[in-house]
């Protein structure tokens, strides 16, 4: 399917893609949602509250990742993420009060998942360093493939069958057996695994994260994920009471999660591999402008059925938002070296933290507000504008 992946990386490539398949339960949230708030009483705000956790603790875990697996090593590190995700899901199975499932949803699981997701990305860019973008966007979309599978797809199925307690349990054992045999195949490439005709055209000179996150590139291209970040998860964070809203029904907003969990996918994928063909700037700015207009089909969608005045603006906005994550990792792989890629790439996540905030939870408060999602949606419009602005500035030469 990919051939120009070399043999002696296809393992490793392979395992780390189900171990981002698994940790794709970070996008499922919101199809526990409604059934909790039912069967509970919990507030809108409560429950969004969770996701925000979820982003936060999540971004906390890539940004510890780094440092873990420098002592650890992949294999170790990846382990323990799939351990304290599974213990996380387990546990939120006996939540009684929203603090605790935050603590064991938002803050152990989303913590497992960020510190598991660092090493896939870590492990198979130096595998295959004339392909970051294409293998961070296979990494994306298997996290994103995940969501749908595990989320819109098996988790909203056992909800209807068994309830949101026993279907936490199930999940738990499901990641349980999946991400520790694949955490054993993540492991660096030795020296000879590469070709020398490879690496002599990797950039080799490093920056470490201090002084990296002092460049204006990083911070410019920081400015441009966090603009993105922030409307496609005030959103995405949404998207199943946001579709019942305008209309749905509920079998139909799941329809419209699942859309939106593929479309994000392909987003990852798509952006990915431009990224490598055209470069950051002509990636990065069609990012953007995919994401506001997405924003603004969704604000003012076109007259016809429920899912015609949905789908269009979900898909683009799905679609941007998948964009960002591999093309801010294949940028920081590509111009900050190699020496200190875990820790690099763990910063990343300080837009998932900011961008939860911004987000998932003003999203709901928004709502709670003013009784709809369309000031959300406006406001996540606004947001993405400074992407465009910060992208046109970044130098083009790598930093020194």
């Amino acid at each position: 399917m990919f051939p120009e992946f070399s043999r002696p990386g296809r393992s490793v490539l392979l395992a780390g893609a189900l171990l981002s398949f698994l940790n794709g339960t970070l996008y499922s949230w919101s199809v526990f949602m409604l059934p909790l708030e039912q069967s509970t009483g919990w507030t809108r705000p409560q429950t969004s509250l969770v996701f925000t956790a979820i982003l936060v603790f999540f971004g906390l875990g890539m940004m510890s990742g780094g440092v873990i697996m420098r002592r650890l090593g992949p294999r170790a590190t990846a382990a323990l993420g799939g351990l304290m995700l599974a213990l996380g899901l387990a546990a939120s199975s006996f939540a009684s009060a929203p603090w605790q499932i935050i603590l064991a949803y938002g803050g152990v699981a989303g913590f497992g998942i960020g510190m598991g997701n660092i090493v896939p990305i870590a492990v198979s860019v130096r595998w295959y360093p004339q392909q970051r973008g294409l293998v961070c966007g296979i990494m994306a979309f298997s996290l994103a493939f995940g969501t749908l599978l595990l989320g819109s797809g098996l988790a909203a199925t056992l909800i209807d069958i068994m309830g949101v307690s026993a279907t936490l349990l199930f999940m738990a054992a499901l990641i349980l057996a999946g991400a520790l045999p694949a955490s054993a195949f993540l492991k660096y490439p030795a020296a000879a695994a590469v070709p020398h005709e490879v690496t002599s055209k990797v950039r080799t000179e490093s920056l470490t994260t201090l002084q990296m996150i002092k460049t204006k590139n990083f911070r410019l291209v920081w400015i441009w994920a966090l603009a993105i970040q922030t409307g496609g998860l005030m959103i995405i964070g949404h998207i199943v009471p946001c579709a019942i809203e305008r209309g749905a029904s509920p079998a139909q907003a799941g329809l419209v999660m699942g859309i939106c969990a593929v479309i994000n996918g392909l987003g990852r994928l798509l952006f990915g591999s431009l990224f490598d063909a055209k470069g950051f700037r002509f990636a990065m700015l069609a990012d953007v402008f995919c994401m506001i207009a997405g924003l603004l089909f969704l604000a003012f969608p076109p007259t016809g059925s429920v899912l015609a005045g949905i789908l269009p603006g979900v898909a683009l906005i799905a679609l941007s938002f998948g964009g960002t994550i591999p093309q801010f990792s294949a940028y920081i792989a590509s111009s900050f070296g190699p020496a200190h890629l875990e820790n690099n790439v763990g910063m990343t996540a300080t837009v998932f933290i900011i961008a939860g905030f911004a987000g998932p939870f003003a999203g709901g408060c928004l709502h709670s507000l003013s009784g709809s999602y369309q000031a959300a949606i406006l406001a996540a419009a606004i947001m993405a504008a400074p992407g465009i602005f910060a992208i046109l500035n970044v130098p083009s030469s790598c930093p020194k």
